[in-house]
């Protein structure tokens, strides 16, 4: 195996977080051999971080991690308004909307990086086990377990968006330097071995380099790898059968029983450490408080969290955050006019606008997960329902303490990757699955996630849907869409449950409901109304009316104003005003503006918007096509024709 002083100098000069600052700082001299450097933990720990160094460039953090969630049935491309024509392509407004091409490389340089990170991760792996003393070193026992992680997590993320892809597990040579693709099977397998390692070789959060979630964990690597599990016991694409059709595994090794089975044990082992450096937060709002705020001490929620540098790496923000624009919610911030951010944020990556009102109104998660505002020049204003944005990630959350966000596109929060509200969910389901209906600590999981989201007991709900194995699963489905809005999980879910086109169809056909104030959405008011949330000078939030079901102001019904002189009484009594699309700035007009507008042609609820919802059927656009660079450099040994897309 060559030497690794590419890596330590790469490494060397990484754009991690603070924590890793020692280890960046390393000696590189170009004397240091594998035996030197793997035998000893420093050495070792400084190309470990280069494993994390490939994942902090741009192409990777900034076009592939943040957008390959988009589109499904909660999440939604904000570009995706009126239709892709075929000029929009290779892109990530495009894919969003499952149009691909075979000769696409928008997401080239990501494969490429993300490759160029499982190569460094086979040669740690390779180094620690050769020259390591693993087994009485705890350093180097933990950067073994570490290594095993980052590779596995990477390579779920690379099989979930593209597929059947190469399985390098070794060093390259001269003998592997083109592979082929293997069939998911394959890897799927080989992650599950090797976190088991994993999770053996790392302590459980809180205790020496896991003291934060920018280090995995035990907890993290058994909650991955029980991700994996499920991942693999559902269906997907493979290299047999018929062909870009989602089918189960054949693999007698991967059968639903035995995925599902690893699922449970290791999200119920985790659940008996609860307490042991994590915990499932009493405050839905704390966790995204907390990472908006860069607090990433273990103890919380989170089990593990990307390491961006703050205000310096990652597009997490930026893509998919709350607006922080100029005037009218578009353009350029006005100078010193917003006092969290000099740049823009948010606005790319959105939720579908019947999630608002999909929540129960006392799900406290509601106003957590879906902004119905945006900030323009540091003041908030009611957004549009088709430009709604996941809530979770808020500028003006940042710690106080820390500059101003002024890096453009790179906004540095670390993305929480796995958390304790998962392990729950997952096993809930996993247990249903395993049992032909839900146990009592199925339930009990569910519940806990349930009382946390409304503050009251919800025995008497989950035991209305523990009535069969399908109401269960079903409920859990149900909860994972509300639990986890905006954190790139739920199109692998759907996926998985072979689902992702039928609630795909069935939010369009929710979205046309809404548009008519039909079927489920009849109780939905059509006009919204706003005023500043205090009367001090120099007040930027809002509060408004007209958003929860129910909520009708006098002399309104449906989308009609019924009495003019009733609704302008009301609105002066309680000081509203009229909302204005174009935004605060623009006068308010003298009769209100549809919230929800009935027009098929125009409006926020055209046709063209709502069937944007995706341009090709996206069961049959499951995985990407490889980039045509990657194919082009593969001498022959790769293709997209597995895929049958023939675009």
């Amino acid at each position: 195996m060559k030497t690794l002083k590419t890596i330590i100098l790469l490494a060397a000069a990484a754009c991690l977080c603070s924590c890793f600052n020692e280890f960046l700082e390393a000696k590189t001299e170009s004397s240091f051999t594998d035996e030197t450097i793997f035998s000893d933990p420093t050495l070792a720990t400084g190309a470990v971080m280069g494993i994390y160094e490939s994942i902090n460039y741009n192409s990777f953090n900034g076009r592939l991690w943040a957008y390959h969630g988009y589109n499904n049935d909660t999440e939604r491309h904000l570009s995706s308004t009126s239709g892709v024509s075929a000029a929009q392509s290779d892109g990530h407004a495009a894919y969003a909307v499952y149009k691909y091409s075979e000769t696409d490389n928008y997401f080239g340089d990501a494969f490429s990086y993300a490759m160029i990170a499982v190569e460094r991760a086979n040669n740690c792996i390779e180094g620690l086990r050769t020259y390591g003393d693993t087994e009485h070193n705890a350093d180097l026992a933990y950067l073994l377990g570490e290594a095993l992680f980052l590779r596995a997590w990477i390579y779920y993320e690379l099989v979930g968006i593209w597929g059947n892809i190469p399985a390098r597990f070794d060093a390259l040579s001269n003998e592997s330097l083109y592979a082929e693709r293997a069939d998911r099977d394959m890897i799927w397998k080989r992650l599950l071995a090797d976190l088991e390692e994993s999770a053996r070789l790392m302590p459980w959060p809180g205790q020496g380099v896991t003291s934060t979630v920018l280090r995995p964990n035990r907890a993290a690597a058994k909650a991955l790898r029980a991700r994996i599990a499920l991942t693999a016991g559902g269906y997907g694409y493979h290299l047999y059968g018929e062909l870009n059709t989602a089918q189960l595994s054949a693999d007698p090794e991967l059968t639903v029983e035995k995925t599902y089975a690893i699922a449970r044990d290791e999200c119920r082992e985790i659940m008996q450490h609860e307490g042991n450096g994590f915990v499932l937060e009493n405050d839905f709002a704390k966790i995204f408080k907390d990472n908006c705020a860069v607090k990433v001490s273990a103890g919380g929620e989170p089990l593990w969290e990307l390491p961006f540098k703050y205000n310096s790496r990652g597009n997490w923000m930026v893509a998919a955050g709350v607006y922080h624009r100029g005037p009218g919610g578009s353009g350029t911030i006005s100078a010193d006019s917003d006092p969290y951010t000099s740049v823009y944020m948010g606005g790319t990556m959105g939720v579908v606008p019947t999630l608002y009102y999909d929540f129960d109104v006392k799900d406290r998660r509601r106003d957590i997960s879906v902004a119905a505002f945006r900030w323009a020049d540091g003041v908030q204003e009611l957004t549009r329902p088709s430009m709604m944005t996941c809530g979770k990630l808020r500028a003006e959350w940042k710690d106080p303490s820390l500059a101003k966000l002024s890096a453009n596109a790179n906004d540095g929060i670390t993305p929480i990757v796995l958390r304790y509200a998962d392990v729950l969910l997952m096993f809930a389901e996993a247990d249903n699955r395993l049992n032909g209906g839900p146990t009592e600590e199925a339930k009990q999981a569910l519940q806990r996630i349930r009382e946390r989201a409304f503050g009251t007991p919800q025995a008497e709900f989950v035991a209305s849907v523990s009535g069969s194995e399908a109401d269960f699963l079903k409920a859990v489905q149900e909860e994972r869409r509300f639990e986890f809005v905006g954190e790139m999980i739920r199109k692998q879910d759907l996926i998985r449950w072979n689902l992702l086109k039928t609630n795909m169809d069935k939010v369009k056909q929710d979205m046309y409901d809404l548009r008519t104030l039909s079927g489920s959405y009849t109780d939905v008011p059509a006009y919204v109304f706003w005023k500043y949330k205090s009367s001090a000078a120099g007040e930027r939030e809002i509060v408004w009316y007209g958003l929860n079901r129910g909520e009708t102001a006098p002399g309104t019904q449906g989308q009609q104003v019924t009495d003019q002189a009733a609704l302008d009484a009301w609105m002066k009594a309680g000081g509203w005003r009229n909302w204005n699309p174009s935004g605060n700035a623009a006068a308010a007009p003298a009769t209100p503006s549809l919230w929800i507008t009935p027009s098929a042609s125009s409006g926020y609820l055209s046709d063209a918007y709502i069937e944007a919802q995706y341009h090709t059927d996206p069961d049959r656009r499951l995985d990407m096509p490889l980039p045509s660079s990657v194919i082009m450099n593969s001498q022959g040994h790769l293709n997209n024709a597995s895929l049958g897309y023939n675009n």
